[in-house]
């Protein structure tokens, strides 16, 4: 019930990824996709056969899905059963996500926005995806797809400042419901993991840098519970 606001999903989790983020938590899933359990098509087709009339929708993350040149096709075939389709991505193809949208293949669209612009390369180690990134969101908000933008906060990768130059520009490119991401501090891996011997934001810093951010920013926190919207903390059921 997290993953797809308000339906019932199961995830998808593709290999591969062109960053290299210090806090992802797929890490397998970055450098040593095949180290992962394989889910066969074949499999998949028979997991949903067995769902149908129980689950909403599907989502699509990873690493990376955009890098996989059999994405539309996977999205295809999930939508001709049914079900509705939520793509988590980095921004970094536009064209596949127009692709799949003109397909009418595409309910909702979660973006990761890592950092202002000027410091987009530190974040996620590579240097040439900014420009990239900002077509996937314009374009999004330009064909009213449903849309999320999020951030996942560290202190060591972002300042109080960072939040209100990021909610400047997601503002200009028409995006509008952005969530602050809580740090997992207790996760068992990470790429970069002298992050978890760090301090970080708390739960209510976090909720302040939201509500200083202005518009429609919120904050989550590790099991998605923490919500603010309109100065209200909402937990979530």
């Amino acid at each position: 019930m997290l993953d797809f606001p308000g339906k019932f999903s199961c995830i998808v989790f593709v290999g591969n990824c062109n960053f290299r983020c210090p806090y992802c938590h797929n890490p397998s899933l970055v450098f040593d996709p095949e180290s992962q359990p394989e889910v066969t098509r074949e499999y998949f087709r028979d997991f949903l056969t067995r769902r149908e009339g129980r689950l909403d929708g599907v989502v699509i993350s990873g690493g990376e899905p955009t890098l996989h040149a059999g994405l539309p096709e996977f999205v295809n075939e999930v939508k001709s059963r049914n079900f509705l389709v939520k793509m988590d991505t980095n921004g970094t193809n536009p064209e596949m996500i127009r692709q799949i949208h003109e397909a009418d293949t595409l309910d909702y669209i979660a973006i990761d926005y890592k950092a202002p612009a000027a410091r987009y390369s530190l974040v996620t180690r590579n240097p040439a995806h900014i420009a990239a990134v900002h077509r996937t969101i314009r374009y999004a908000a330009e064909q009213g797809i449903p849309m999320e933008i999020r951030t996942t906060i560290h202190r060591d990768l972002l300042a109080p400042d960072d939040f209100a130059t990021m909610r400047r520009e997601l503002d200009a490119l028409g995006a509008k419901r952005w969530y602050l991401q809580q740090f997992n501090t207790t996760s068992p891996e990470l790429i970069d993991d002298s992050l978890l011997g760090r301090p970080t934001y708390s739960d209510s810093e976090l909720l302040a840098l939201a509500d200083a951010a202005g518009g429609e920013t919120l904050a989550r926190g590790l099991t998605g519970s923490l919500i603010k919207h309109r100065g209200v903390v909402k937990v979530a059921s």
